[in-house]
Formats: structure tokens, C-alpha cells, sequence
């Protein structure tokens, strides 16, 4: 019976459960490589590297280093342990059974690296021109390799918005990419420009640009003409857009308005977005205040000016009012009175129809055109194309 049972043992192979497997972790953390042995027996089971390397032998760490060891949750199991795994520990490891042959697991570890942003190599803060061209770069690594998205901040009344979108009237190239081109830039493309990559391992990261453009002032005058009575006060207005930063004034005659002065007060408003609002307030207006204002703002890149008047309202209204009007020319109608038929006994001739070119049909109810008789001359004759008859009264 003895012999019988050993006869039985020695006919039983190990065997794996399986004989491939793929095993995927993230870089730092630990991976196991499972290795399930059944009929072992008195075999003995080693771990290699993708170069062959032997690593382990029974339970015990052949090679230096700490992060190798075996693990054996059960009986059967010789499962490898690479605690802190770094993307070179990548490749093909086997579990090998000294049997005749040789029986191996394969088991292949993939190392996934989250994304990471190497800042040395991508691009810094920038301050660029108008209509310059402008290259972004966000230099990633990562296995699998990220994907990199492009968005803009931009500051609104809320707060600051994300948008996918850029500016209006501005080309861009690669807005999925390490490199975002920029086409003949503007001014309101300048804020700032966030990078995301993610391959799927979290987390993602991003890196932030901040683009400034520069470009020369330009004043925006909400009114040109402004009207208040002598001794009263008036705020003129001039907004000024601009960077670098302009210097800003109001001056009169070509001479800078200062604030010193008790008669004038500057007052600045920050309006966001490269935007002041330059205001000047007048206490106690006379009449020499009244006449042109301008509003100055310069900068490296250039200067613009525009200019105000500052008039006297009570003066203006009275002009308008007093202003005569041209006479309209009067509406005359002639109506046709109704009028007895003339007798013949007063001696009407008129013209025969159809006679002449003064002729024309004759209708009784048209009254007769009288003119006096010019000393001299006969009884007048009727005007060239009257065509009306005419009245002939006897001579006394």
C-alpha cells in the first residue's frame, strides 16, 4: 500500500493556475506579482527579472534590495513583492518551477506614472507686444502619455471664469497640445493661460502662464460737450486704456492741471482690465473756466489725447430760445364764388371759343377781371393767357 502511494505523488507535475498574466499598477505604489503553485512537492520555485536576473529563491531575497520580497498568504503561494515601484522595475517577470522541464509564469507588470509638469522646461510669465506672435509651452511626462488641454482665465465681474475659448479676432494652433501658438495677439487676449494634463492616472496637473500685452494709450470720452452754470461744480470724465500704465492728465491752455490747486480735485478709478476712469471735479465754475479741457495719457509705446468743452448752460439755453425762427410762407385758397350769370346789358364781350390761344370755353359763374381805364388808351384788353373775361363798363 506504501509503495503505492508514493508511485501515485511522484506521477503529480506543479502546475500554475494560470500561465500569463498581466498586472498594471501606479508608479510609488506596491505591486504583486502572484505566483500559485499546486503538487509543488520538494521543487523549489525562483523569481527573474526581464534580464534574467535571478531575484529570489524559495523565500528568500537573492538580490539587494529592500523592496523584493516573497509573500505567503496561503501554502501554495509565492507571490512577489515590489513595494514603492518605480516605471524602470517595468517588464516580464517569471515564477519558474525546477521541474524537467522547466515550468514558468509569465506575468507582465506595467508601471503607469501620473502626469507630471516639468516646469524647467515649460514656459514662464511673458510680457509680449500687440500683434506679436506668442508660443506657450507645457512640457508633461506620463505613462500612458497625458493629454494636455489649454484653457483661459478671464476676469469678469464674478470673479475669474474658465473658458476653452479664445479671444475674438486671435488665430491659435495647437489648442490640444505641449505648444499653443498665438497669432497677432491683442489686448484682450492678455491673461492667463492654464495648462491641464491627465493620461488617466490621477491626478491631473496643470501650470499656469500669465501673458501681458503691451499696447499704447487710447481715451474714450463719454462726452464731448458738457453744459453748467456759473458758481456751481461739474465732474469732467475721460477713460484711459493702456499698458504699461499711462500718465494721465487734464490740461487747459497746454498747461497740467493740477490737483493742488482748491479749485480742481483728480480723482482716479481703477475699471479692470488695463482701465482707468480719469476724473476731474470743478468746485465754484466762473466764466474764464469755460473753454476746451484735454485729456492726456502716454506711455513707451505711444500718447493720445482728446479734448472737452466746458460751456455755460444758462447761456445756451437762452440763445436757443431767443433764436427767430424763419416765417413760413401763408397758405393762400381761393375759393370760386357763386355769382349770378352776367347780363349782356353791361356790356360783356367775352372771347369765342376756340379762337386764339387766349380762348378757351367760357363759363359764366367765373368772375370777370376788372382793370381801370388808363387815361388815353382804350379799354383795356384782356391779360396774355387770362383766359377770364373781361368787364368793359361804359364810358360816362
Amino acid at each position: 500500500m506504501f509503495d503505492v502511494c508514493v508511485s501515485v505523488t511522484l506521477c503529480v507535475k506543479p502546475t500554475f493556475d494560470m500561465l500569463a498574466v498581466n498586472v498594471t499598477v501606479t508608479e510609488m505604489e506596491t505591486a504583486i506579482l502572484p505566483c500559485s503553485v499546486k503538487f509543488l512537492g520538494t521543487h523549489q520555485v525562483v523569481w527573474t527579472d526581464q534580464s534574467s536576473t535571478l531575484l529570489t529563491h524559495k523565500d528568500r531575497r537573492i538580490l539587494d534590495d529592500e523592496r523584493l520580497s516573497i509573500e505567503r498568504p496561503f501554502t501554495k503561494d509565492w507571490n512577489l513583492h515590489i513595494r514603492k515601484v518605480r516605471h524602470s522595475d517595468q517588464g516580464v517577470y517569471n515564477c519558474q518551477v525546477n521541474t524537467v522541464p522547466v515550468i514558468i509564469k509569465t506575468i507582465n507588470l506595467i508601471v503607469e506614472v501620473p502626469s507630471k509638469i516639468i516646469e524647467h522646461l515649460s514656459s514662464e510669465d511673458l510680457v509680449v507686444r500687440e500683434n506679436d506672435k506668442v508660443t506657450l509651452v507645457c512640457n508633461v511626462t506620463g505613462v500612458p502619455v497625458p493629454e494636455v488641454t489649454w484653457y483661459r482665465h478671464v476676469e469678469t465681474k464674478k470673479g475669474k471664469e474658465k473658458h476653452s475659448e479664445f479671444c475674438q479676432g486671435t488665430d491659435q494652433v495647437g489648442v490640444n497640445g505641449e505648444v499653443l501658438i498665438i497669432h497677432n495677439i491683442t489686448r484682450y487676449c492678455g491673461d492667463t493661460y492654464e495648462c491641464v494634463a491627465f493620461n488617466g492616472v490621477p491626478p491631473a496637473v496643470s501650470h499656469h502662464i500669465k501673458v501681458a500685452v503691451e499696447f499704447a494709450p487710447e481715451i474714450y470720452l463719454p462726452n464731448r460737450r458738457i453744459g453748467q452754470d456759473v458758481g456751481k461744480e461739474t465732474i469732467l470724465e475721460c477713460t484711459v486704456a493702456a499698458f504699461p500704465q499711462a500718465v494721465s492728465m487734464w490740461t487747459r491752455n497746454k498747461e497740467k492741471i493740477s490737483s493742488l490747486s482748491q479749485k480742481y480735485r483728480l480723482e482716479i478709478y481703477d475699471e479692470g482690465q488695463n482701465t482707468i476712469t480719469l476724473s476731474l471735479r470743478m468746485f465754484s465754475i466762473e466764466r474764464h473756466d469755460y473753454g476746451t479741457y484735454t485729456c492726456v495719457a502716454s506711455n513707451t509705446l505711444g500718447e493720445d489725447t482728446e479734448t472737452m468743452i466746458l460751456y455755460e448752460y444758462s447761456a445756451h439755453i437762452k440763445t436757443t430760445s431767443t433764436t427767430t425762427r424763419r416765417p413760413t410762407t401763408p397758405r393762400i385758397v381761393f375759393q370760386r364764388p357763386i355769382v349770378n350769370p352776367p347780363s349782356t346789358s353791361i356790356g360783356i364781350f367775352p372771347p369765342k371759343p376756340g379762337r386764339g390761344h387766349n380762348s378757351r370755353p367760357y363759363d359764366p359763374y367765373t368772375p370777370d377781371l376788372w382793370r381801370p381805364k388808363q387815361s388815353g388808351q382804350g379799354y383795356p384788353t384782356p391779360r396774355k393767357n387770362a383766359g377770364l373775361p373781361i368787364a368793359r363798363v361804359p364810358a360816362s
